[in-house]
């Protein structure tokens, strides 16, 4: 087969894999932002915040709400709904973005059966973390 025909020369094989490797090593390199992200919303209180609003709440309204900086949250909010803890919805006849629970980020709620905020709260101590940062004494 011809290299039109769907086979891929040596180097396109390695530049491929390299290109893997640096994706794979960028995602190890920044995991923990992941637990970060969702002790930052469990200590804030926004998964409770939007429930008790029916499910759904604006970024303004959560900013106020939570006595937190806007453009912060919203990077926050942008970080977890990519990482589908939120689902974010904006209406044609609305300006502002609406936040939405999911099964994901109701476990989130600081009270209730299937809470899970003081387990994450609890693995994201550094207590808890320290032991990870020894593995490598001897």
């Amino acid at each position: 087969m011809g290299r039109g025909e769907g086979s891929l020369k040596a180097d396109d094989i390695d530049q491929l894999e390299e290109a893997t490797a640096a994706v794979q090593a960028w995602k190890y390199a920044l995991r923990f932002t992941e637990m970060a992200a969702l002790k930052c919303v469990i200590e804030l209180g926004v998964a409770d915040e939007i429930e008790s609003q029916g499910g759904a709440a604006t970024l303004s309204h959560l900013s106020t709400a939570l006595s937190c900086s806007l453009p912060s949250l919203h990077r926050i909010m942008r970080f977890l709904v990519h990482h589908r803890v939120f689902k974010a919805r904006r209406a044609a006849t609305q300006e502002a973005t609406t936040y939405l629970q999911t099964a994901l980020s109701r476990r989130l709620l600081r009270g209730g059966e299937k809470s899970m905020a003081a387990l994450i709260l609890f693995e994201a101590t550094p207590t808890m973390l320290a032991p990870w940062h020894g593995l490598s004494a001897q």
